[in-house]
């Protein structure tokens, strides 16, 4: 039986869960790994990969969390996957980082204004993501409620020009 070809599909969880053909590239995880740069550029043409690559990237680092609060477990999207094979010092690794992730295709927009409204809600999306740092101790109120006028869009617009330095030190 031949594995359909998940043309389009952007999402790394998609393509595993729908058994698409995938070209294992989790190694990539590996040489992150032990590259250890603060800032990872990734130069790719057109329609090569790039938001899949970090969407994988994602999946596998990222301590993701339902809306309650508990952690999710991405370990069955690796599963059979090369990275799996890396060794404990990698593995130990997987779900373990606050992912921040902001795509500016949305930005794409045929004028200043409407490109603006569309990374803003990127923005909101990514805080909401997130929405569980409320529920810890670790905001003051005042952090609280700066937080909750982003999600409520009530924000003056440059508080979205610092808000995700702010959101990646919640």
């Amino acid at each position: 039986m031949t594995q359909p070809i998940a043309i389009g599909v952007e999402n790394y969880k998609t393509i595993i869960e729908n058994n698409y053909y995938y070209i294992d590239k989790t190694w990539l995880l590996k040489e992150m790994a032990d590259q250890k740069g603060t800032v990872n550029l990734f130069t790719r043409p057109r329609r090569f990969g790039k938001t899949l690559t970090l969407s994988m990237i994602r999946t596998f680092f990222e301590d993701e969390r339902n809306y309650e609060g508990e952690k999710i477990d991405n370990s069955r999207y690796f599963d059979g996957k090369k990275i799996m094979e890396a060794g404990e010092k990698y593995t130990s690794q997987l779900g373990q980082y606050p992912v921040i992730k902001l795509s500016l295709k949305s930005a794409k927009q045929p004028s200043y204004e409407m490109a603006y409204s569309c990374l803003r809600n990127e923005i909101i999306d990514e805080f909401d993501r997130h929405r569980y740092v409320l529920e810890g101790e670790q905001l003051s109120e005042a952090e609280k409620e700066n937080y909750g006028a982003i999600l409520d869009k009530s924000a003056e617009p440059g508080e979205y020009e610092t808000a995700l330095k702010r959101l990646s030190v919640y």
